[in-house]
């Protein structure tokens, strides 16, 4: 029986095998379907407006097959759903890899040099490292109602009442 071919248009090269990545560029090239369209339309705009597509210039994929991964965390059970941790990726054998996540950084316990011991509208009492007290005046917003001197009869009403209840 004798194999007619055609049907084939052009030459016997274009037929043999050929890369995907070679016939998906041939597509978005060279294709009047709307989605190869709209994918030229994008790309020039992209480079008109200075853009470039930058997904793998400074990242390499790559896929390690068939490989055992232990992972050490700091935390019982698996690990979440999308998931990530911050730590260290080792390849310890030829199919082989550990990962072993980073200590969580202690939380720092921020303690005030001077604490207050009284916050109050016009006086403030703090304690001092050695533990005496002492009192600090708030700014006042003076108005016509509220002069400086009543200011100093508020603070020292104030004084009065926090004397009462702090003893030392």
């Amino acid at each position: 029986m004798v194999n007619k071919k055609n049907s084939r248009v052009g030459s016997e090269a274009q037929y043999g095998p050929r890369l995907v990545g070679e016939i998906l560029h041939d597509y978005l090239e060279n294709s009047n379907e709307p989605f190869a369209r709209a994918y030229r339309e994008q790309t020039a705009e992209a480079v008109e407006e200075g853009e470039s597509n930058r997904l793998f210039e400074d990242i390499f994929p790559n896929t390690e097959l068939s490989v055992d991964l232990k992972l050490m965390t700091r935390k019982p059970g698996r690990m979440p759903v999308n998931g990530c941790l911050p730590g260290v990726l080792a390849r310890d054998g030829d199919d082989h890899f550990c990962f072993i996540e980073n200590a969580s950084e202690k939380k720092r316990v921020i303690t005030r040099r001077n604490p207050r011991i009284y916050k109050g509208a016009l006086i403030n009492v703090i304690r001092q490292d050695d533990g005496s007290l002492y009192p600090s005046f708030n700014r006042p917003s003076y108005t016509e109602g509220f002069t400086f001197r009543d200011f100093c009869l508020a603070a020292a009403e104030e004084l009065l009442v926090v004397a009462g209840l702090i003893k030392n």
